[in-house]
Parts: structure tokens; sequence; C-alpha cells
């Protein structure tokens, strides 16, 4: 089910007004949703509204957040359809018509909007005339099974992409009359893991946590479906990198709400990238190679400035060294290309702008923004370390030692860290203290090391506070510090208060932390609290919510070493 916002604070109350003529049109149906399918991406839309208010709340946005979705599906190439406020019969007759209709796709997206629960190991979307209570043996003549709707909807191959709005709180959704729960019999609950092969799954809100149908207050779509929509205007972002900036623009919706904050979450499987938007193709132009004399001053409380071209306006000028140095790269990204597309980036790189070359190395590298190009990678990059840009060295530094690097890779991966580093760049420092402290460079040297890591903890680098949670001597004010981010509604600060009280075995301190961080879909987090599960280390012991966690710690490439090892075994 999705919860109705009533009552928000004043400041997300004036936000909304200021949201609402952008999303009006989304109050009106439209002809989307109508066409014959075609394409190799398709989508079925269902937004169940009219539930009566007696036995089912009625969610007045569900029906507007799946129009508003098929637009901006149609814009981007995405062929939909669209069933609204549906029985079960119609859904029936909708799903075998979809079949036909997507059986040459190549991927397939869902996106439900309404109530629906967990039984009996399988997830249910509820149609309108489902009632609230029912026996076992109906379960299946009542509610939609998902998974069996997705085994009937996309073809084999197929990429599966869900979208799920719908809330996750504990109380039953739907009762079962005819069980008994002292007996060992499973109730119903909220919605669970799917488990549905290649692709992905992005809930509205995490386990246990309700979905708001509209926030804030008069809002005419959902905060999660405003958020698809919005960041969907972003070409070029893989599937994993949007969902993190959906999930973190919703968080910002609703953080502070009486009902929020509301964390999306994420999980899945797969092989290749995918892009809901596709890259641009930009075509490639030499890097200019300015001389030391076209070198630009930068000290790290200015904005970054393009090299002297009259009265022209530097389009990167609000984003400062200081922003650059401690703030996630696909969230600066993402900001960056809502407001400039790539192949403007591209021009102003390709013109010699340090910070342009810095970003487009970046986005080449990981396939952010642009299709993936190691070449044209290395090449942006080093023509912004060529202009002592010190987020290019830094960059490039990383770029060299993650690409089995060759002792002189290593050597000038060393010295580019040394020199964006001694130009006060807080993310070189905490790289070059990470290394330093590892032996990268040669013996490791922790008192070089740990005086890195007060310098870039200082400018606010959450990765350096965390590590200075390690000395005693500076412990308990980097995780006051951590504790000050967390409080500003960046799950990083939760983050890194999980990972310090687990180093430190006073994690039943922090166990709420885990549990934001690992919704918000930090590896180490999920990880941590797969193993709090386990052992009943702050929580009770639940071996089914240590699997769940474990699993999707798995799910992420970037969970590290270690703590695949710690939850080996978990759930398997």
């Amino acid at each position: 089910m999705r919860k109705s916002w009533r009552i928000g604070a004043l400041g997300a109350a004036l936000l909304g007004l200021l949201q609402l003529a952008p999303l009006a049109a989304a109050q009106t149906p439209g002809s989307c949703g109508t066409a014959p399918l075609q394409g190799e991406r398709a989508a079925l839309l269902i937004g169940n509204s009219a539930y009566n208010d007696w036995e089912w709340p009625s969610l007045k946005n569900a029906v507007n957040d799946i129009d508003y979705v098929c637009a901006a599906f149609a814009k981007a190439g995405i062929s939909p359809r669209i069933v609204r406020n549906a029985d079960m019969a119609t859904l029936d007759a909708a799903l075998t018509r979809f079949a036909a209709e997507a059986a040459g796709a190549k991927s397939v997206i869902i996106y439900y909007a309404g109530h629906g629960f967990e039984y009996g190991g399988r997830n249910w979307l509820v149609p309108m005339e489902a009632p609230p209570a029912t026996r076992r043996a109906d379960v299946e003549k009542r509610y939609l099974s998902i998974e069996a709707a997705v085994k009937r909807v996309v073809p084999a191959g197929a990429f599966t992409l869900l979208f799920v709005d719908a809330c996750r709180t504990a109380e039953p959704v739907v009762r079962i009359e005819d069980v008994n729960v002292a007996a060992g019999d499973a109730a119903s609950a909220p919605l669970g893991l799917l488990d549905i092969g290649q692709g992905a799954v992005f809930y509205s809100t995490a386990k246990g946590r309700p979905a708001l149908d509209f926030a804030p207050i008069g809002s005419p779509v959902s905060p999660f479906a405003a958020a698809v929509v919005k960041e969907l205007g972003i070409p070029g972002l893989e599937i994993s990198d949007y969902f993190k900036i959906v999930s973190r623009e919703v968080y910002k919706r609703t953080h502070g709400m009486e009902l929020g904050p509301q964390q999306p979450f994420h999980y899945g499987s797969w092989f290749d990238d995918y892009y809901l938007v596709a890259p641009p193709e930009v075509p490639a132009a030499a890097p200019v190679r300015p001389t030391a004399a076209a070198v630009i001053p930068l000290p790290s409380s200015s904005a970054t400035a393009l090299p002297s071209r009259g009265a022209v306006t530097d389009p990167l000028a609000d984003i400062s060294l200081d922003r650059l140095a401690i703030e996630d790269e696909p969230v600066l990204i993402a900001d960056v290309l809502s407001r400039h597309p790539a192949s403007e980036l591209i021009a102003l790189a390709d013109g010699g702008h340090p910070l342009a070359q810095q970003l487009a190395g970046y986005m080449f590298s990981l396939g952010v923004g642009l299709k993936k190009d190691m070449p044209r990678a290395r090449a942006y990059l080093e023509a912004s370390a060529a202009q002592g840009f010190p987020a290019g060295q830094q960059e490039l530094a990383y770029l060299l030692l993650e690409n089995d690097p060759s002792p002189a890779d290593v050597t000038r991966a060393y010295d580019l860290y040394v020199a964006a580093s001694n130009a006060g760049f807080s993310k070189a420092k905490t790289h070059l203290a990470y290394r330093l402290a590892a032996g990268t460079f040669g013996p490791a040297d922790f008192a070089r090391s740990q005086a890195l890591y007060v310098e870039a903890a200082g400018k606010g680098h959450p990765a350096a506070i965390f590590a200075l949670t390690y000395f005693a001597d500076t412990r308990a004010a980097n995780l006051a510090r951590l504790r000050t981010i967390a409080a500003t509604g960046n799950p990083e600060g939760n983050h890194w208060l999980c990972e310090a009280h687990f180093a430190a075995k006073t994690l039943a301190g922090a166990i709420e932390d885990c549990g934001l961080a690992a919704r918000a879909g930090f590896a180490g987090s999920r990880a941590i609290l797969a193993d709090a599960y386990a052992k009943g280390i702050g929580v009770t012991a639940d071996a089914k919510e240590a699997a769940h966690w474990a699993k999707l710690a798995r799910d992420l490439p970037e969970l590290r070493k270690d703590q695949r090892d710690m939850i080996a075994g978990i759930g398997e």
C-alpha cells in the first residue's frame, strides 16, 4: 500500500507549491500508452488509484503517476502501455495483450503504483475488486502475482526492470484468514525480494517503510514518480547510477517530513550496462594540450574559470574545487548534465577547460553520461592534469592505478597524487593517505597517512573523517563529524558511522545507521547488517533478514573482498 501525505513541514509545503506547475499535466490523462508497441523496449504501466476507501485506502496519485511516467518513457524511446484502475479480469487481459505485443522486445519495464504485499514466498499486487481478507486457497484467484506477471510478459533473455511504488510497512495489507501463526504458518508481509533473473527491481521505499502518495502536500504525483521522471531527463546514466540519483532526489524531497524520509531501494543482477536514456554520441576531437603558460590558478575555495575568452561566461563557474573534493562524482555529473548537455561539456573540454576535461575523463572512463571509451578518458585526463588541475591529476592517478599499472605508472600516479594533494585537493589527500597506508608506493607510512587524513577531514571529506575514527586520539571528534553529516540527510554519514562502529566492535550503537545506509545502497553497510542479523548484534538474530541483506550486498560489485568473505555462506 501507499500512504497519503497529509501534514508537511512549512518549508516542504512551499517547495511543493514551487514544483506544482511542471507536474500539473500529470493530472490530465492523455492518449499516452494506447499506441501499438514498437521497438526493442516496451513498458507496462499499471496504476490503481480508485480503491473504495472502505476496504482499501484510495490512492489519489497512482494513476497520475503512470500518466506522468508514460509521457517521460515515450519521450525516451520506450514504447508504453497503460492499465488504469484494473480488476483481476482486466489485468489478465492486459497481460495477455502486452505479452503478444512485446514478444520481440529486448527489455521490458513494468511500473506498478498501488497496494501490494508478500505471501507464500511470492509478491502480489492488489486489483481493484480484491478483498482485504481471504483464505490461502484463494490468494492466487484474487491477487496478481508479480513474479507470474514477469514470466508471462518478459521474453526469454530480455532485460527486466521493475518499478514498484507501494508501501512496505509492517502492518498486514491483506489478512490471510486461515493461517495459524502460532503453529508456524506464515502470514502476509510487506513486499519482498523478487527473483527475476537478469534485471533490476526498484522499490519506491525500503522494507518496513511507507511510500508517500503525495509529498510535499498538494503534489499531483508521488515523490517517487516525480524523481523517476526528473532524472530521466539526464541522458547516459547507467541504471545503477540512475537508481542512486533518483533515490537521493526522493530522500531530499521527503527529508524532515512526518512519515519521511522515504528511501527508495534497489537490487538486481546484470552483466552489461543498461541505460533508460542512451548516452549521446559525441564525435571525437583531439583535446587541447595547453602549454605551461596556459595553466589557470585555481585556489581551493574559488570556482573554476574558463581560459579568457572575452565576455564569455563560464557555464561551470558554480562548481568549486571544494565541491569537487567531497561530492560523489555520479551525483555531481548528474547535476551538471541536468543543466548542460554532454556535447557542451565535450566542446568545453576540447577548448581547454580543465574542469570539463576532468569531468569528460571521468564520464568516458566509467560510462557515466557518455559511452565508455578508455582512450578518450585517458586523453582528457592527461589534458586536465597537464594544466595542473588537481581534480584532473587525482582522477588520472586513480585511472593509472586501477588498470594493470606498470612500475612507471605507479611512480607517475604517486607524483600526480602528491601534486594534487599539495594543491589542497582533499579527495587526492584521502586517496594518497590510503595508498601510503596500504604500501602501494613502498613501505607503509602510517604517520604521513594520518597527517593527510587530518588535512582532508578538515575540508569535510567523509571518507577521511571515517579513517580518523581508527585513531584513538581523533575517534570521538570524527564520529561527531560523521553524525553531523548524517543529520543533514546525507546517508554517506550513516554509512561511515556504520563502518566505524563495526570496526570498533561497538555496532549496537549504530545499527540504525547501518539500516539507513544499507537501504540507501551502500554495499559495506548491507554486508555489516547481514552479519549483524546472522549473529544478533544490535538486533534480534534473524536468519531470513541476514540472508536478505547478504544477497543484496553480494549483488553490488563494489563490495570489498573482506566484506564479501565475511558474509560468505549467509543465505547461500
